[in-house]
């Protein structure tokens, strides 16, 4: 039987049982004050003693069946309206757990990976008689390569992980566009492999207080996509506005775009629309971005039509 349904269960009892004491409490009270007050009524203007605890007795007959028909009515209605209270208190946990674990099954395969290709690799070239050393030499440059690419995830799971709890980070002011701005410079050569243009119209000066190590981080990572996702002699444009007291930079790219069924999903740990997985990484840049974004009480979307571009849009409040 399912482990939440069996909770729902446990707490409709107790929220059945709390009511029972505070209705079976409340009831009584009102029932001796009603049956009190008609029994002095009773006994104020029916002379012979005899009719008048007849009256009493029958009225006490009538008003705690009525009591009763009445308690159990809202008990029903108790147990119903705790169970469905239940299920919405219950739906947050659930989904939080069931994202738990679909976390932990996906960061358990992307770290299995690499860790099969590295024992494989050794005990193969261990078991060779005629490895030389310069073969010994290679399978140590393959192991190392693995080992780097396995601290890198290691490290953006421990990453992700940190943002899933609030913390202290520290703030100063910044001028976002200048950031920007030097951050495009330090991409313009990888981009000029690709014979990518990168046209850059950052032109609304802004202070937001931030960290600029988490945000570089962010901004880089979204353009390193853009570059890698966009074909040859293909052009990026980056450019920003100021927005409701918000500083909007926005990065659109003439790449290969993504799919409808599947733009959802860009945000969730491990998911990337190349399923053939032969591009770098574990899909876990965007996920880190958005956590760091929000971080810093900003929004950050993704529009994309295929063989037609993404943008990329991020938002963040400017310091008054």
């Amino acid at each position: 039987m399912d482990e939440f349904f069996i909770a729902r269960l446990r707490l409709t009892f107790y929220y059945s049982m709390t009511a029972v004491v505070i209705l079976g409490g409340s009831s009584i009270l009102l029932y001796n004050m009603i049956l009190s007050n008609f029994s002095q009524s009773v006994l104020q203007n029916v002379p012979d003693a005899g009719i008048a605890k007849l009256v009493i007795d029958n009225a006490q007959d009538i008003l705690l069946n009525r009591f009763l028909t009445i308690d159990v009515i809202l008990m029903f209605f108790i147990v119903i309206f705790g169970f469905l209270v239940t299920h919405k208190t219950l739906a947050p946990i659930k989904s939080n757990m069931q994202k738990q674990k679909r976390f932990i099954a996906d960061a358990s395969h992307e770290l299995r990976t690499p860790i099969a290709v590295i024992i494989s690799g050794l005990e193969v070239n261990l078991s060779n008689p005629k490895l030389d050393l310069a073969g010994a030499k290679k399978t140590m440059e393959d192991t190392l390569n693995e080992m780097r690419d396995f601290s890198k995830l290691s490290n953006s799971l421990l990453d992700i992980s940190k943002y899933d709890t609030p913390i202290q980070i520290e703030y100063e002011p910044i001028a976002i566009d200048e950031l920007i701005k030097s951050l495009i410079e330090k991409n313009k050569n990888l981009a000029s492999i690709k014979n990518i243009k990168i046209e850059t119209k950052i032109e609304s000066p802004a202070i937001v207080q931030c960290n600029k190590i988490e945000l570089s981080r962010v901004f880089f990572n979204i353009l390193d996509n853009a570059i890698k996702y966009t074909p040859q002699n293909g052009t990026i444009v980056v450019s920003d506005k100021i927005d409701s007291n918000k500083y909007v930079l926005t990065i659109t790219d003439s790449g290969i775009g993504i799919p409808k069924d599947i733009i959802d999903k860009i945000f969730n740990p491990f998911f990337r629309g190349d399923s053939s997985r032969s591009t770098e990484g574990a899909g876990l840049g965007l996920t880190l971005s958005k956590k760091i974004i929000e971080n810093h009480n900003g929004t950050i979307s993704i529009k994309s039509r295929v063989n037609k571009g993404t943008s990329v849009t991020i938002s963040l409040p400017i310091s008054s």
